[in-house]
């Protein structure tokens, strides 16, 4: 970007000063030819979905589109065989190491580690135990590196069987990978998934109920008209206000009513089913822990009740 504005100044520079008749110097022409180079690369979009063969480019090209579209399989069952097998490998080569050690014939061997093992048979076992063990831990890395992904989520499933049912490039046998959905996970991370549901409610909504909506700006990485993949910023605006709204409500809306409401228990009764529904809230749009959700609910109860009870103890003064 910096090196976008220093050409853009550049050039408006030369244009407001007074031009001489001299010839420029060839370091001048290459710079020049290099900014034009630079800005015409800007200006190349992202070729469209249709533009690649058919077949696995334009599959790998719809994937690319959109990152929660990289969803594959975890392989969790390979991976518990595998840890099983190379377990029980390092359990074999433990007890032989054991055995071994209870039928030293020179306890002296035992007790020191300088100039290597004297006995070349549990040198040996020992190196192969080092290897087996080395290759356990990496797996063992790998495996907790793969359940660390979030689960795919169906409405991405779901988008991608209809692309290959509409589109039909790709073999039915290769795509039944998209019907183990409890082991397929989402390389992308979501970032707010709170956000991400709510952008996801309000395009389906326009989706079904603005039939012209395709034809806005933000649709160039595909031509199909049953593809949806959006760039533009109008969901994500139309979403952060939803989300501001919906905020406001939940934590001002038991505070007007307990401003209309003198009763005490009715009063009560407010704080505990607004903390109730902003709990519920909290839960389903976001992946909260349970102590998370239990130190909001005690907070947003705490507010409301010091609310209440100044509100009270101020009516008492009045009185």
């Amino acid at each position: 970007m910096d090196r976008v504005k220093s050409a853009l100044n550049w050039r408006l520079w030369n244009l407001n000063r007074p031009r001489k008749e001299t010839a420029s110097s060839p370091e001048t022409q290459n710079e020049s030819s290099n900014i034009e180079e630079y800005n015409s690369d800007e200006k190349e979009e992202e070729p469209e979905i249709e533009s690649y063969p058919a077949g696995y480019p334009q599959y790998s090209a719809l994937i690319s589109s959109y990152d929660l579209f990289f969803v594959f399989r975890s392989f969790r069952r390979l991976r518990a065989r595998l840890l099983l097998a190379k377990q029980d490998e390092l359990c074999v080569l433990e007890a032989q190491l054991d055995q071994m050690d209870r039928d030293e014939t020179v306890p002296f061997f035992l007790g020191t580690c300088r100039g290597g093992d004297q006995n070349p048979a549990r040198a040996a076992l020992l190196e192969t135990l080092h290897l087996k063990l080395t290759a356990y831990d990496a797996l063992v890395g790998e495996c907790r590196n793969m359940l660390s992904y979030s689960r795919a989520s169906s409405r991405d499933l779901a988008s991608l069987r209809n692309w290959l049912d509409d589109t039909g490039c790709l073999s039915e046998d290769e795509t039944v990978y998209l019907d183990r959905e409890n082991d397929l996970v989402s390389l992308a991370s979501s970032g707010d998934h709170a956000m991400k549901q709510i952008e996801d409610w309000i395009e389906d909504k326009v989706i079904d109920n603005y039939g012209d909506f395709r034809k806005r700006p933000g649709f160039q990485a595909s031509t199909n008209p049953s593809v949806f993949i959006y760039s533009g910023g109008l969901i994500k605006a139309t979403a952060k206000v939803t989300m501001l709204f919906l905020i406001t409500f939940l934590l001002l809306t038991p505070v007007v009513i307990c401003i209309f409401v003198d009763s005490i228990p009715a009063r009560i009764i407010v704080i505990i089913v607004s903390t109730a529904c902003y709990l519920s809230v909290l839960a389903r749009l976001t992946r909260s822990r349970m102590m998370e959700l239990i130190l909001a609910g005690a907070t947003f109860a705490t507010v409301l009740t010091v609310f209440v009870s100044n509100s009270v103890s101020s009516q008492l003064g009045s009185e």
